[in-house]
This record gives C-alpha cells, structure tokens and sequence, in this order.
C-alpha cells in the first residue's frame, strides 16, 4: 500500500473509472426535482460549528492507507494549498437528527433509500471541498455493510443557483440548478462543491441503501414534498 504516493494515485490502481479529465463521460445523474414548500431551512445550520475540508484527525495516521483513510485523502488538499480558511463549512447530521426540519425527514421517506441519514451543508462564498470521494463512514458503521456500491447519497439544492456556485461529478461540471433539484453518482466517483460566488450554497444530502423504489432508479423527475 505504501508504494502510492497519494490515496488518489491507490484509487487509480483499482481501475474503478478511467481518471482521464479530457474524456466525456456520464458520471453524474440527475435524479429530479422535488417541489414543495422548504423555505424554512437556514436556521438549522445556527450555532453550527465550523468545520474544514482540510481538518486531519490524527487517529487516522494508526489506520491502514486505503480508500477509507479520510486524512490521507486530505493529504493532498494541503499539499495544492488549500487551508482551513478556504474549505470552511457549517454542517448539520443526522446526529443532531431533532435540528432538522421535517421537510427533510419527508424527503428521506419520499427517495426510496432505506435506512437513510441527512446532512444540511451551508458552504460560505470563498470556499471549496476539493476533489474527494465519500467513504460513507456514517452508514457503513452503523449498517456493517461490506458493498458499498448498494449505498447512494441523493445532493439537493435547497434554492436556486446563484453565480459562482458549481458542483463538479466526476468530468461532469453542474451549474444553474433550479431549488429541489438533485443528483447522485456511483460510489467512488469523484466529486467536489465550490463557491466562488457571493451568496451562500445551501444542500441536503440524503444517504441510503438502494432499493427497488429507490428515485433515481424511476422514471419519474419530480416528487411533491
């Protein structure tokens, strides 16, 4: 394992996408949009602490070097540049489940995942979660599950987008979303959020096991709250 330089050189090995960004690929899918009455959100990232892309928690240095060592994906944020003071963020979990409001839970029940967790994620201007994939740390420990590729995470955009917002899927570059609109990628895919506008970007994140009547398995492109 220690003969890679970096976690995203060991992902390459895998040969689990083709790591080339001058390819045009599909590496995100829309879901759909859901409609409904989520104005009342902000408040629940209130008294949030602040968290960073780049924070490295220093157990993981006893923690073998695979896909799921957060901090040495990190690693290679410090190395590019990126510090605390550009990677901020303000995040709620399913932790502190009672903060959010039930619009959230109804969307949870509406997407077809099982055993679902949330997260509100309110990114300030001037800041960025650089290219990284998610281990889904949360579910993966609480479910024991060993088959990460039945797991998906649902990306809401909580209001419409606003210039200098853009979330990047694998080669695929997401921008002007409309409010409720959502994505999802398959588990490994590279992804990152940034804004470099002047008004917040706000999302939920809704993440579960895939089911039969899971959303983004349907036809169907709009859900009503």
């Amino acid at each position: 394992m220690f003969k890679f330089d970096s976690q995203l050189e060991y992902k390459k090995s895998l040969q689990d996408w083709h790591y080339d960004p001058q390819i045009e690929s599909q590496d995100g899918q829309y879901v759909g949009r859901f409609v409904g009455d989520f104005d009342n959100f902000k408040v629940a990232t209130e008294q949030v602490e602040e968290g960073h892309a780049v924070d490295i928690y220093p157990e993981d240095y006893d923690k073998p070097l695979d896909e799921f060592n957060l901090s040495w994906g990190k690693e290679l944020y410090v190395a590019a540049g990126y510090t605390e003071h550009n990677t901020r963020r303000f995040q709620i979990t399913s932790t502190n489940d009672h903060k959010f409001p039930e619009f959230c839970h109804r969307i949870a029940e509406i997407s077809g995942l099982s055993n679902c967790s949330l997260a509100m994620i309110r990114q300030r201007p001037g800041n960025v979660v650089p290219w990284h994939f998610d281990t889904y740390k949360m579910i993966r420990d609480s479910q024991n599950i060993s088959d990460l590729t039945t797991v998906r995470r649902y990306l809401m955009f909580l209001e419409d987008w606003h210039w200098g917002h853009m979330v990047q899927i694998g080669n695929n570059v997401v921008t002007n979303w409309k409010r409720g609109d959502t994505y999802t990628w398959p588990y490994g895919m590279y992804h990152l959020s940034c804004n470099a506008g002047i008004a917040d970007k706000w999302t939920l994140q809704v993440t579960g096991i895939t089911t039969p009547d899971s959303l983004h398995l349907l036809e169907e492109k709009e859900f009503i709250i």
